[in-house]
């Protein structure tokens, strides 16, 4: 089984003519090609996180319709969702959940120690410390909902797997949040007329960016 462990969900394929394409270049081709198909795919995502809890069951739904397009498979926009929300309700909530927890606090102790480092420079150390566990944390979540969305590994293994990607391809990983970063400062400084984005496409967007990035290590490492 190796350190990764080695368990591809079944996918339709893809054609023996298809030329394969790599890096920006499939990026590109896939928001081109599934635009509309990404709003309808924002708008479920929004609606299935309404009751907030189903929110991290609704992110593997979402990455899981987001991986087949950049594997450049067929697939089925509702359903295709919704058994990927069925199927990994739970562990997306029991795993996502705290992670997602775990985000906010750290962000709540970053904005804490960053007012108290003004005041007292010996707060800067768990400022900086608290930095880089963010950092962690959100390299993490690039890998997680992707990773229970492709393969099928016990939850123990998925999270192992996780973790170890989120150091393995840090670079690629920085460049990723760098990229999500900007969407996001857009986003708030844009604020109201950015909304529309947001409804359209913001979130599935995101998505695509953070599965392009995932999907390379989980590929490498995890889909031998």
């Amino acid at each position: 089984m190796g350190l990764f462990g080695n368990y591809a969900k079944p996918g339709p394929g893809i054609p023996k003519d298809a030329p394969p394409k790599r890096g920006l270049a499939l990026f590109f081709d896939v928001l081109s090609r599934e635009f509309f198909e990404l709003v309808k795919l924002n708008l479920l995502y929004l609606l299935f996180c309404v009751p907030v809890v189903t929110i991290p069951a609704a992110t593997t739904a979402m990455c899981r319709v987001t991986l087949t397009m950049l594997r450049d498979q067929n697939h089925f926009l509702w359903h295709d969702f919704i058994s990927a929300f069925r199927r990994e309700f739970k562990w997306s909530t029991l795993l996502g959940l705290p992670l997602l927890a775990l985000i906010l606090l750290c962000d709540g102790a970053l904005r804490f120690y960053g007012a108290a480092a003004l005041a007292s420079p010996v707060y800067g150390i768990p400022l900086f410390a608290g930095g880089v566990l963010l950092l962690l944390l959100l390299c993490a979540a690039l890998y997680l909902f992707p990773m229970l969305a492709l393969v099928d590994l016990p939850p123990r293994q998925a999270l192992k797997n996780t973790l170890l990607l989120a150091l393995l391809c840090l670079p690629r990983n920085l460049l990723a949040l760098a990229v999500i970063g900007a969407l996001g400062f857009l986003l708030a400084a844009t604020l109201p007329m950015s909304l529309i984005y947001l409804l359209l496409i913001g979130c599935s967007l995101t998505c695509l960016v953070a599965c392009f990035c995932a999907y390379g290590g989980i590929r490498k490492h995890v889909l031998r």
